[in-house]
């Protein structure tokens, strides 16, 4: 198994830069350049108020770990990039039990919300 390293980010974008700066050096000059763009992501994610922690594996592979400060029971989105950089994966996981009426009330809630929020965010 690798080893996982992660670094919460400071809440000022210009001090996390540095961080993620001084972690990236690290990486080889491909994954430096190819991590470029998640850098660009997590300051702006940053700049939102968002806490951010940066997750380094042993590989060199590197991705972010995005909480909502005020709603830490949401869980974390997980930010990956492409082997190029140029395109990233958002991933969030949450487990709902369905067993009952209110289970399945809670679930659909979930979803509406996640997939209206972020469709009245993001636009086409």
């Amino acid at each position: 198994m690798q080893k996982v390293y992660k670094t919460l980010l400071k809440a000022e974008p210009e001090r996390a830069r540095e961080q993620l700066e001084d972690l990236a050096v690290r990486l080889s000059p491909r994954d430096y350049a190819a991590c470029a763009r998640l850098r660009a992501v997590a300051e702006e994610l940053i700049r939102r108020g968002l806490e951010v922690t940066a997750v380094d594996y042993q590989d060199g592979s590197q991705e972010l770990e995005v909480v909502h400060p005020q709603a830490r029971h949401v869980g974390p989105v997980t930010v990956d990039r492409d082997a190029g950089g140029t395109g990233c994966q958002l991933s969030w996981e949450e487990w709902v039990d369905v067993g009952d009426e209110a289970g399945v009330t809670r679930a659909a809630d979930t979803v509406a919300a996640l997939l209206l929020g972020v469709g009245a965010a993001v636009k086409p």
